[in-house]
């Protein structure tokens, strides 16, 4: 036997190791990409749903907000109602008063 002969199994099998090892290494690089994805996944997950929360509460703040504004313009404006309508009323209660008066003293007037 020669040595090409001898030396051919230990090469033979020293590809079949560094198929096995580079086979190993991109296994281990798609396992740590795998791990990373989902870490980025749950930071994703959580910065979401924190910036959700957040956007919830300032939603319902300025809901409040609006409720009380909401309520002081429905109150000034109950007042604005009354007031005008008692402005009308004093103002259409004299004239009715003085053209009442005004027709009785002209048919008193005729009547002598």
């Amino acid at each position: 036997m020669n040595k090409k002969q001898l030396l051919k199994p230990f090469q033979d099998l020293k590809h079949e190791i560094e198929k096995l090892r580079k086979k190993h290494l991109v296994q281990g690089l798609v396992d740590k990409f795998h791990s990373e994805k989902k870490s980025l996944e749950k930071r994703i997950e959580k910065t979401v749903s924190d910036e959700m929360k957040k956007a919830k509460k300032f939603m319902s703040v300025q809901k409040k907000e609006l409720n009380k504004i909401q309520k002081k313009v429905e109150i000034v404006l109950k007042q604005n109602k009354k007031a005008t309508k008692k402005k009308i009323a004093k103002k259409v209660a004299p004239k009715a008063t003085k053209k009442v008066a005004a027709k009785t003293t002209k048919k008193k007037a005729s009547s002598k």
